[in-house]
C-alpha cells in the first residue's frame, strides 16, 4: 500500500527537477541574451565610434589640403602640399583612440599638377588653383583592421569674361561676368582686384574708375569701370580670394560690344 505514495514521492521529485531545469534553463537563455543583445550594443557603439574616429581624419587631411593649398597659392613652395601631408601622417601615428593609424599619400603628378598642385592663371577667361592627392588611411586594432581609400581635391576657380562700350576718343566702359567656384560649385569671395593693361603697363581699377562690383551671393559678380586706352582691344586680370583664403587669377581680352 506503500508503493503508490512512493511512486507519488518519485513522480513529484522528476517534476520539481524538470522544472527546476527548465528554470535554469530560461535563466541562462535570458542571461545569453542579454549578454548578446549588451555586445551588440557595444559593437554598434564602437562601430559609430571608430566611424566618427575616421570621418575626422578625413576632415583633417582636408584642412591640410586647404591650408597647403592657401600657401602655396599665395606666393609659397608647391612642396608645402608633401610637407604638410608628412607631418600629418606623423600626428596621426601618435593617435591611439581606437588603435594605431596609418596614413599614406600620393600626391598628382601630370600634365597639371606638380606634387599634387595645380596653379595655372594665364589662360584665357579661367583661373584655377588646386590640390590633389589620393590617400589610404588605416587603423589597426584588436578587432582587425579597418582600410579607407579616398581622393581629395580642392579646387577654386575663378571665370571672367566681358566686353566694353566705347564713350568717344579713347574712353571705354568696360562691363564684366565674374564666377568664383570651391570644388565646382559656387562660392563667395573673400576680396578681389581688378588691373588693365595700358601701353604694356597694369594698372589697378579702383574708385578713380567708377568701379562698380554687384555682389549676387551666390558666387556672380558684375562688374563695370571706366578707363582710357587708345587700343581696340582691352586685357583685363581679377585677382582674387576665396573664403578660404586661396588665391586665383584669371584674365580674359574685352572687345567692343
Amino acid at each position: 500500500m506503500k508503493k503508490p505514495k512512493r511512486e507519488f514521492n518519485a513522480n513529484c521529485s522528476g517534476q520539481l527537477l524538470i522544472i527546476a531545469a527548465l528554470a535554469i534553463a530560461v535563466l541562462i537563455s535570458s542571461t545569453t541574451i542579454y549578454v548578446y543583445e549588451l555586445s551588440k550594443e557595444t559593437s554598434s557603439t564602437d562601430y559609430a565610434s571608430i566611424n566618427n574616429f575616421i570621418l575626422a581624419l578625413k576632415q583633417s587631411t582636408r584642412n591640410t589640403m586647404i591650408s597647403s593649398l592657401a600657401n602655396a597659392s599665395n606666393g609659397g613652395e608647391k612642396s608645402v602640399l608633401t610637407t604638410s601631408l608628412n607631418e600629418l601622417s606623423e600626428v596621426f601615428r601618435t593617435l591611439n583612440y581606437c588603435g594605431i593609424c596609418q596614413l599614406a599619400f600620393t600626391s598628382l603628378n601630370d600634365s597639371n599638377y606638380d606634387n599634387g598642385v595645380w596653379l595655372s592663371w594665364n589662360t584665357s577667361k579661367l583661373g584655377v588653383s588646386s590640390a590633389y592627392a589620393n590617400f589610404t588611411l588605416n587603423v589597426y586594432d584588436v578587432a582587425g583592421t579597418i582600410s579607407v581609400e579616398y581622393t581629395v581635391n580642392m579646387t577654386t576657380t575663378v571665370t571672367i569674361n566681358g566686353s566694353y562700350t566705347s564713350l568717344g576718343g579713347d574712353e571705354k566702359l568696360v562691363n564684366l561676368t565674374c564666377k568664383v567656384y570651391n570644388e565646382g560649385e559656387p562660392t563667395l569671395a573673400k576680396n578681389m582686384s581688378l588691373f588693365y593693361a595700358n601701353q604694356g603697363n597694369w594698372t589697378r581699377v579702383d574708385e578713380s574708375n567708377n568701379l562698380a562690383i554687384v555682389d549676387y551671393g551666390n558666387g556672380t559678380y558684375l562688374i563695370s569701370f571706366n578707363i582710357s586706352v587708345s587700343s581696340d582691344s582691352v586685357q583685363v586680370s581679377t585677382l582674387a580670394h576665396d573664403l578660404r583664403d586661396v588665391f586665383v587669377q584669371a584674365n580674359t581680352t574685352c572687345y567692343e560690344a
